[in-house]
């Protein structure tokens, strides 16, 4: 049974969002992010997190690589993505955490899987900036229907991201993405391609067609593939034993665990976690 602790600290909105709204939005420099000095830890979020950075550059640990993001360019963190800030901040910038449902009636579509920074033109850097100052003012002020503009004037940050990255579009028909909303939800519990495909009320095979056509990778590709990330993050960064870790993963066998682990990755679950806890202790930053 998977363990009832998170193995690596993860943060709700709830935590930091004043009134129950699942939006927050605020300045990110040096001074600021000494405040917040538990989130300066190996930690995740359940949220999404959008980064726009105005002066300087920042440089973060997001799951086993350096990300740097320059001033001039955004990246948004995905709910899962294991985060670990620097402490000596040189940028400055703004940060909006939200969660996927307080876009739920706009039209734009939230990526499930991470993806690294963009750099925005000139006009879009200068219109972003705009964009910020006016969901901070609505943020700040809260007067009539404030709700609804924080909504759109975040679609259209979201937007000016997407215009500058393809990598951020997730395309498809509307069961595709219910289908990677269901996967980054439930993929510890729901392990088989069936589970999905009941809760979609559609046929397996009929999933794994559209999923195929789509994407290139059956729905049981994408099931492995998410369960090996979660696997390298824990390996990484959580104390727990492989044998803990396989439990946890849904794994009734930790032999069964390090055939799963070596067959997607070509290493044993044990070889992973020195190679990349010795790669990651001698790149710190």
């Amino acid at each position: 049974m998977p363990a009832s602790a998170p193995f690596i600290v993860s943060y709700q909105l709830e935590d930091f969002a004043p009134g129950g709204l699942p939006f927050v939005v605020g300045e990110l420099s040096a001074h600021t992010a000494a405040g917040h000095a538990h989130l300066l830890g190996i930690h995740r979020h359940s949220y999404y997190m959008l980064a726009l950075c105005t002066e300087g550059q920042t440089t973060d640990m997001l799951d086993f690589e350096p990300i740097t993001v320059k001033a001039g360019e955004m990246m948004l963190i995905v709910p899962g993505q294991v985060h670990e800030p620097r402490r000596d901040y040189t940028g400055k910038g703004f940060i909006v955490a939200f969660s996927a449902d307080f876009l739920l009636h706009q039209e734009v579509n939230l990526p499930t899987l991470p993806s690294g920074p963009v750099h925005l033109s000139d006009a879009d850097f200068a219109q972003a900036c705009l964009i910020i100052t006016q969901l901070q003012r609505e943020y700040t002020e809260q007067t009539p229907q404030y709700v609804a503009m924080l909504q759109h004037y975040l679609s259209l940050l979201i937007t000016l991201l997407y215009r500058h990255a393809s990598a951020y579009r997730q395309s498809g028909p509307p069961l595709l993405q219910r289908y990677r909303s269901l996967l980054s939800a439930h993929f510890l519990e729901w392990t088989k391609p069936a589970q999905y495909a009941a809760a979609l009320h559609v046929s397996v095979d009929h999933l794994n067609e559209v999923v195929k056509l789509h994407t290139g990778q059956t729905v049981s590709a994408h099931l492995n593939e998410r369960r090996v990330l979660e696997a390298k993050r824990l390996l990484l960064h959580a104390k727990e034993s492989i044998k803990e870790i396989a439990w946890h993963l849904q794994f009734n066998e930790v032999s069964y665990f390090n055939r799963f682990f070596k067959q997607h990755t070509g290493d044993t679950p044990a070889a992973f976690r020195d190679k990349v806890r010795e790669k990651y202790l001698s790149h710190p930053e």
